[in-house]
């Protein structure tokens, strides 16, 4: 096996490292661990959960373009659940909670994050390894602007 081939194969866990890397040196500039071991501890126990819960929407678009191939189908998986999640969330909680008072910086958020996951769901339509290791950045780079918006 060639250099190139080898290279190719690590293609997707290289890419994973990197997105683990990114939004841990990300949330590590924007709000450093502090106190003591067991502090550090919990707070990177909670970073990891927060990441794998909040990567689900990705990872929707992510599973359904991999598995059907169906790269429009992929799109929609992608760019439609964050805003349906959100008009959900507007008729329960109502307007006077704090996150609905700037609507139209909110609406270009949500839009950015679904444009980007309707992306990754869209590169993992096309069934290569490459293309799935831009979805998994794309998920990092989902998860480091989600990440921004948090006052």
């Amino acid at each position: 096996m060639t250099l190139l081939m080898r290279i190719k194969e690590q293609i997707v866990p290289i890419t994973i490292e990197a997105v683990i890397l990114a939004i841990g040196f990300f949330t590590f500039t924007k709000m450093p661990p502090r106190g003591t071991a067991g502090d550090i501890v919990a707070w990177f126990l909670l970073l990891v959960a927060f990441c794998v819960l909040f990567s689900i929407l990705p990872a929707i678009a992510i599973i359904y373009g991999w598995y059907t191939g169906n790269r429009n189908g992929a799109i929609l998986a992608g760019a439609l659940p964050f805003p349906l999640i959100f008009i959900t969330g507007i008729f329960l909680i109502r307007s006077q909670n704090m996150v609905f008072i700037h609507i139209p910086g909110t609406i270009l958020f949500i839009g950015i994050l679904s444009a980007v996951c309707g992306l990754a769901g869209y590169c993992a339509a096309h069934k290569t390894k490459n293309y799935l290791a831009v979805s998994i950045l794309l998920t990092g780079l989902w998860l480091i602007i989600w990440m921004s918006g948090f006052n």
